[in-house]
């Protein structure tokens, strides 16, 4: 539970979409490290093996045999359990996603947390 909850807390405070490329999916042009991770999308897609703590850091060899996936989907904010294309669509379009963080050690999965968040105008 503690590390699909790093992940949690390691996207506080990012912004739901990136401010200057609000449409773009994913890790835009110059993030490429996980330092520089400033919107929701950006962890979509991504496994983190050793883990990662609240700060980013990587937990190190100790946790060598664990992992975290992070898959972000857009969701219908009245259904939450429709997913909704989001490649292209604007924020106000695709208001909420749902954040899923599973937790795998040797390759299997043993625990998955999800959250929704939402878009507002800035």
């Amino acid at each position: 539970m503690n590390l699909a909850g790093n992940i949690r807390e390691a996207m506080t405070g990012v912004y739901f979409t990136d401010p200057t490329t609000p449409t773009h999916w994913g890790v835009e042009i110059g993030e490429g490290s996980l330092a520089a991770y400033d919107d929701v999308d950006d962890f979509d897609g991504k496994s983190f093996s050793p883990p990662i703590d609240a700060r980013r850091s990587s937990l190190g060899t100790d946790y060598s045999t664990w992992t975290q996936t992070v898959k972000v989907e857009s969701v219908k904010p009245d259904n939450l359990s429709v997913t909704m294309a989001h490649l292209t669509l604007a924020p106000e379009l695709r208001p909420t996603s749902r954040v899923t963080v599973t937790v795998l050690h040797n390759g299997k999965a043993v625990f998955a947390q999800s959250w929704v968040t939402a878009y507002a105008d800035p």
